[in-house]
């Protein structure tokens, strides 16, 4: 997809939708596209009071791509509330988010994307690349979009966006070399080794919990560098 104009967070965008007013069109029938991150597993845990484990029973499920399993939101059985219609677990009968307050970073970010930049940057040593990502409204996505704009900032309501906003690019990158990694394994016919790694990357970013008193980003930091080291 090319992403016509780009945002920042203080930018001003066109999103407005009334609310949504259950209409929910964005939790149905979406597959496996609502990939979770670390920091979403992490809410999920910490405010439902559920383990991953527990979480896998009937609300997430595991999907892999490109050699790398990451847990996605499942789309439970039709429900007649819908019309038959493949929903969101956590979708309610009135149509509306029973976790809005904790909802995933994909759940908040509809109806934009994120287009991911490495900028050169120059410094005394010679120059630096520095990545990064801005905004753009993916077209057609929401039929309750009326032209309102509304603050970046103010529609993701998400605490210490900054620093969210820099584990997103850590951990897009981070999951862009690990696929790259487990197709060349792949390719050599190493299935098992990426069965294995998967397992240990899953353990380590999503299984195991995260301390509240740490805080997500300090402790994920530390995870990283001990996969990475």
């Amino acid at each position: 997809m090319v992403p016509g104009r780009l945002y920042t967070a203080k930018d001003m965008a066109k999103i407005g939708c009334n609310g949504c007013n259950g209409c929910s069109y964005c939790c149905q029938e979406m597959g496996e596209s609502v990939i979770l991150t670390p920091f979403d597993i992490c809410e999920l845990t910490w405010n439902l009071g559920k383990s991953f484990d527990e979480l896998m029973e009937d609300k997430i499920e595991l999907y892999m791509t490109d050699g790398m399993a990451l847990p996605n939101l499942k789309m439970t059985g039709e429900k007649e509330a819908y019309g038959f219609r493949e929903v969101c677990g956590f979708l309610n009968e009135e149509g509306r988010c029973s976790i809005h307050a904790f909802r995933p970073g994909l759940c908040r970010l509809f109806p934009l994307g994120r287009n991911y930049e490495i900028k050169q940057m120059e410094t005394e040593d010679g120059g630096q690349e520095v990545k990064g990502f801005r905004y753009f409204i993916v077209e057609d996505s929401c039929p309750k979009l009326n032209g309102t704009k509304v603050k970046i900032e103010k529609w993701l309501e998400i605490p210490n966006l900054k620093k969210n906003e820099e584990f997103i690019t850590k951990w897009h990158y981070f999951c862009k070399d690990f696929r790259e990694e487990m197709q060349g394994l792949l390719d050599a016919g190493e299935d098992e080794k990426v069965k294995k790694i998967n397992l240990a990357m899953l353990e380590l970013f999503y299984r195991k919990p995260y301390e509240k008193e740490r805080g997500f980003y300090e402790e994920f930091e530390e995870r990283m560098r001990r996969f990475q080291g």
